[in-house]
């Protein structure tokens, strides 16, 4: 049998009916041991490791059909035959070749042992060059965790409710992939993101990162504050379908993209926007009627188009993370942003003229790409997740409704870092959305904390509960701290009301 470290102890001794897949241990008394606590028992050279995921106190004498008098009578006497049962998960056998499928039957009697810090940093770590870290054990903080980034090849996914961390989660994801070099684009619906650029410890992130803000965008920040590119839209640039697109108009809705393209067909002189709201003078009056309220709608948002239109090289480049603010934007502007850079992204990486993967965050991502509905946005989503891995074009997928994303999106990422969700239909939707997903998975999310996630899929060699680590970037979104709002509020209604407070106001105004 392989040597114990001094610092370990025995933890107990299996018992009862055991096999390779789980196995349960009776507690030593001295011991203490937590829920997703690591064991291991030894297998000749090799070690079976295991993680326990539940844990019974166990009496047959104080069982339920004593009455109050007799279970006081044995515990003031001290009588007692208290067991703690703990139920183990067998995770693998750990040897020369790293952790594999167990076959081996645990035999009533093993000693079982508490894994040791560095036992278990070598099953959840790699190698420098692969190597994410995301944070650490969920009760071991002195356990790293890390994830693969080559399991970001098959997709990843980020699903929480809200409040769980997720954003919080994806930054430090984004903080991992900049220092290796990667190229990022974030579609951010609510300006989470976008203070990342600013507020770091570390400023190789604040140099890698670029913000493109619309002229509608209206995130929770002051634009003058840090450096904001604008992501601008130049009129002569566009082709019917786009100028149908930022209008709201559908592409099965025939007769209005007959409309706008027969204005576009129409048009004459400067060719911008006026000239395109113009040439609905030269429609028919039904046509005209039918086509009015688009055409008012894209007088209200025509600070969009500028002198310019934003190109793919300012926005895609080595090791820098693209930030595009759609704050603002009514959902189907956003799509149709959304879609315009995605589609350059595809286009540029089929024809293999941008050789660096490119990692394409997307918040919110139920409202980008929801079940049955096949917009251009959704259908470019679906394209990537199905063919953008053989370009280099890996998704991450953000939502707090993975109910109310399209399944086949969601089934396409065979990685998912999982926060508390406590929605049955959303923890069906997750159960169903891959098969590493177990039950086991979906009973532990209602019991985790916030920050707290866990990790299951290609990037990780076995489901970890991890506590997702600080960000060194500055966080954007997050909910309102309502205590130190209603205490301004109060302090801003006192000063309205009080005398000396007034008369202070008076004296700057006029003097003494």
């Amino acid at each position: 049998m392989k040597d114990v470290p001094e610092s370990e102890s025995n933890l107990g001794f299996t018992v009862g009916d055991n096999s390779s897949d789980s196995f349960m241990f009776v507690l030593n008394p001295d011991a203490e041991v937590k829920k997703w606590e690591y064991v291991y028992i030894n297998s000749g050279k090799d070690r079976i490791i295991g993680r326990v995921e539940r844990i019974v106190s166990r009496s047959e004498l104080l069982n339920t059909g004593l009455d109050f008098e007799s279970v006081s009578k044995y515990v003031t006497s001290e009588i007692g035959d208290n067991n703690i049962i703990c139920y183990t998960r067998t995770l693998g056998t750990l040897n020369g070749d790293g952790l594999n499928l167990t076959r081996e039957l645990i035999k009533p009697g093993t000693e079982v042992y508490r894994a040791e810090t560095g036992l278990l940093e070598g099953i959840f770590g790699y190698g420098e060059q692969e190597s994410l870290h995301i944070g650490y054990l969920a009760d071991r903080s002195d356990v790293r965790v890390a994830v693969n980034v080559n399991g970001l090849r098959r997709h990843l996914a980020i699903v929480a409710q809200t409040g769980a961390g997720k954003s919080h989660t994806a930054g430090v994801l984004m903080e991992e992939l900049l220092k290796k070099g990667a190229t990022i684009i974030v579609l951010d619906p609510h300006a989470d993101y976008v203070l990342m650029q600013r507020g770091s410890e570390d400023k190789e992130f604040a140099d890698s990162v670029k913000v493109f803000r619309t002229p509608l965008s209206t995130g929770r920040y002051s634009p003058s504050s840090f450096f904001a590119e604008d992501f601008s839209l130049r009129f002569q640039d566009m082709e019917t379908e786009d100028v149908s697109g930022i209008m709201g108009i559908k592409e099965s809705w025939t007769n209005l993209n007959r409309i706008v393209d027969e204005m576009m067909k129409q048009m004459s002189g400067r060719k911008d926007l006026d000239d395109f709201i113009k040439s609905a003078d030269k429609l028919q009056q039904e046509d005209q009627r039918k086509i009015a309220g688009r055409l008012r709608f894209l007088s209200k948002i025509k600070s969009i188009f500028g002198e310019r239109t934003t190109g793919i090289g300012e926005y895609l480049a080595p090791g820098q993370m693209s930030i595009l603010d759609l704050s603002g934007m009514d959902q189907f502007l956003a799509n149709y942003f959304s879609f315009r850079v995605l589609n350059e992204i595809y286009e540029i990486k089929a024809t293999s003229d941008y050789k660096y993967p490119v990692f394409v965050f997307i918040e919110e991502a139920h409202n980008f790409v929801p079940p049955k509905q096949n917009t251009q946005i959704s259908a470019m989503i679906k394209k990537i997740a199905s063919e953008g891995r053989k370009f280099g074009i890996f998704l991450v997928v953000i939502t707090q409704r993975p109910g109310k994303i399209d399944q086949d999106v969601l089934s396409q990422c065979n990685s998912e870092i999982i926060l508390r969700i406590t929605n049955p239909l959303d923890q069906n939707a997750v159960l169903e959305s891959g098969e590493s997903i177990s039950q086991a998975v979906i009973d532990d999310l209602p019991s985790l904390n916030v920050g707290e996630a866990v990790l299951v899929g290609e990037f990780v060699k076995l489901p970890v509960v991890t506590k997702i680590r600080e960000r060194k970037t500055r966080e954007g979104g997050g909910d309102v701290d309502l205590v130190s709002l209603l205490r301004e509020a109060r302090e801003d209604r006192r000063k309205k009301t009080d005398p000396a407070e007034d008369n202070k106001r008076i004296r700057n105004l006029l003097g003494d």
